[in-house]
């Protein structure tokens, strides 16, 4: 993925601030995304999926202190060899009234994290200086976008697009709830 420069930067960045949805490329992919703490952005990323608000959304971050504010979970270290090799996302606890039931799910006390494993989508969370939520590119329930032409033609101007080549992952993240174990996906 190429991150953009100058102009561009800022218009994305303008564009999250003020509640827009970017597409972007991930490890297996297009992912859409928006600024977790933007509750505006939350319904609209909701919407366009066609999502109901009781599933809650994942967050990625370039590093943990990025993920920190939307989790009470305080041992990143027990975390840093799995996100060195391979894109797992974790459910970890959270803080219900630091974090929207949007982001997390109504009724849910656990978030979503993961430091990518695809670079460009670390590096976009660097270059923005912020956690990103991250969702796969696709209607509720239907098949992923997984190049630029889909996300054009079922999502056009709805998203600002970041161009690039998703990774070489067949399927989505894993998803581990850290507390028990549990692989949910």
């Amino acid at each position: 993925m190429r991150i953009p420069s100058g102009s561009y930067r800022h218009q994305l960045r303008a564009h999250l601030k003020r509640g827009g949805i970017i597409a972007y490329p991930t490890e297996s992919c297009f992912g859409l995304g928006c600024l977790p703490c933007h509750t505006v952005a939350l319904k609209r990323l909701m919407r366009l999926k066609k999502r109901p608000h009781d599933k809650g959304l994942l967050i990625i971050g370039k590093n943990f202190e990025q993920l920190k504010p939307y989790t009470s979970f305080r041992q990143p270290e027990k975390l840093k060899s799995y996100w060195a090799t391979q894109s797992i996302s974790f459910l970890l606890p959270t803080a219900p009234h630091r974090v929207s039931p949007l982001l997390r799910g109504k009724q849910r006390q656990k978030i979503g994290v993961r430091i990518p494993f695809h670079a460009g989508a670390k590096q976009l969370c660097g270059v923005f200086n912020t956690a990103l939520v991250s969702t796969s590119a696709n209607y509720h329930h239907q098949q992923t976008c997984t190049n630029i032409r889909e996300i054009q033609h079922r999502f056009g101007k709805k998203v600002l697009l970041i161009s690039g080549q998703i990774g070489k992952n067949r399927r989505p993240s894993v998803i581990m709830d850290w507390e028990n174990g549990q692989i949910l996906r």
